[in-house]
């Protein structure tokens, strides 16, 4: 989704001050990273593989900046960690999410429903999504063209209620070595699992066993 608009040399003059351009460079490569994996239904734990410096922005757009700080990964007075850092790894990556999640009219677009049918299967959780602003963030991962993913709703309503988001989404895509048949090359994640028409029962009892961990 996320199409940011032209930005002037103004906007991008000094959008982090107080920051030197290593730190930006190290949370900017976070960011792209993880938008990279969300466009391909990568696991964000793997989103550093995606991720390089060259050609990496030393500073953020207004808008990236604006998004970041919404989603508390800008706090002026704490200072950017460094490259390694799990903390700001996880606030780019939750920023990335939402900025590359549809809204609730575009998953009902997607769906061919109206609206307020997808709010609806958002309270009920048949289908993910983050509450953000007042509204909704639905991520991709759910769908596979005009569709969601087979199961989806037994699974999500198997997960914990509490469980974060970016843990849901990396659940989702991650392979798992208890969703492999014998005729198997290599396990699947659970996404891959429910969309080869595999037995929903494994992927829900899966599911279940986290609530229990």
């Amino acid at each position: 989704m996320t199409a940011h608009t032209s930005t002037t040399t103004t906007e991008r003059a000094d959008p982090l001050p107080g920051s030197s351009p290593a730190e930006k460079r190290s949370l900017a490569k976070w960011y792209a990273a993880a938008r990279a994996a969300l466009a391909h239904n990568r696991p964000l734990t793997t989103a550093s593989a995606f991720s390089t410096d060259h050609g990496m922005a030393a500073a953020f757009t207004a808008s990236e900046t604006a998004a970041l700080r919404s989603v508390g990964a800008l706090k002026e007075d704490a200072p950017i960690a460094a490259d390694n850092d799990p903390l700001i790894g996880s606030q780019a990556q939750y920023m990335a999410l939402l900025e590359e999640s549809l809204s609730a009219a575009e998953a009902a677009k997607v769906l061919r429903v109206d609206v307020s049918r997808v709010r609806q299967r958002l309270r009920d959780r048949s289908l993910f999504g983050i509450e953000h602003e007042g509204s909704w963030r639905v991520p991709r991962f759910q769908f596979e063209g005009r569709h969601v993913i087979p199961g989806l709703a037994k699974v999500l309503q198997a997960l914990p209620p509490d469980l974060f988001p970016l843990d849901i989404v990396d659940w989702f895509l991650l392979t798992d070595a208890d969703l492999q048949l014998d005729s198997d090359a290599v396990a699947l994640s659970p996404r891959q699992w429910l969309l080869s028409g595999r037995p929903v029962e494994a992927a829900v009892t899966l599911a279940r066993d986290l609530t229990r961990a």
